[in-house]
């Protein structure tokens, strides 16, 4: 597959002047018109778009090597365009079936689902500079807001699900029902969002885990927002 670019960066924006501190960040670190372009899902007006469709809509625009799906609310301070590429060729290295990479997650069955263990570096509402685990780190969920994939090896989020709440989670486990696999990178970044769950919080919740509940009845999936015990019987992790 031929490439443009190196990168295709898709930012979902409700807010202009925070996606205009997005775009003079990553100016200042390295992203220009040559290596990367940059696309909108635009819910300025009305949320004509939600986490789980919006990077199936963008994706036909897309003309990077890699695409990165993030929030508007988040600023590049010390790391950019050339250790995005290092870090991506390292993993490809590592995993090259990996399809879905992000700053901050939680470990793929860790200790056999019985506590949760945080992969991350990223800069937020908990504190500066924030490390935990060894990267590249496998995940089973990743915070949806800076998430990279392959255009060349696409997943999508699911069909059957909306809403705001999960889409990182359950990428990552299309991600493993396709057969690739989900990692935290050591890529630092600042996210501004407050992690405010909202009203439709728990209507997504409900809907993940009543799809989920089919595919991996009885799995305890741990999310960045907390544990997520999926209903069902005994789930076998072997």
């Amino acid at each position: 597959m031929d490439h443009e670019y190196t990168f295709s960066v898709c930012s979902l924006v409700r807010d202009m002047a925070r996606y205009d501190n997005l775009l003079t960040s990553f100016a200042e670190f390295g992203f220009t018109s040559e290596n990367s372009e940059f696309l909108v899902a635009d819910n300025r007006v009305r949320n004509e778009f939600d986490g789980y469709n919006w990077h199936k809509r963008l994706y036909g625009e897309c003309r990077g090597k890699y695409i990165i799906y993030c929030h508007e609310d988040i600023v590049l301070i010390d790391h950019g365009f050339d250790r995005l590429v290092e870090a991506l060729e390292d993993l490809e290295q590592h995993d090259p079936r990996w399809l879905v990479a992000g700053v901050a997650g939680c470990a793929w069955r860790q200790d056999n689902g019985q506590s949760r263990h945080q992969i991350l570096r990223i800069t937020d509402k908990y504190g500066e500079d924030r490390r935990h685990g060894d990267m590249p780190g496998r995940v089973e969920s990743l915070d949806e807001c800076f998430i990279v994939t392959k255009r060349e090896s696409p997943v999508f989020s699911s069909y059957d699900l909306s809403g705001f709440h999960y889409y990182g989670a359950d990428l990552c486990s299309m991600a493993e029902l396709a057969g690739g696999s989900a990692y935290a990178i050591d890529f630092h970044l600042r996210h501004d969002g407050n992690a405010a769950r909202g009203p439709s919080f728990r209507q997504c919740r409900k809907a993940f885990l009543g799809k989920y509940s089919k595919i991996y009845p009885g799995r305890k999936l741990f999310c960045t927002t907390g544990e997520v015990q999926i209903p069902g019987g005994w789930y076998d992790i072997t």
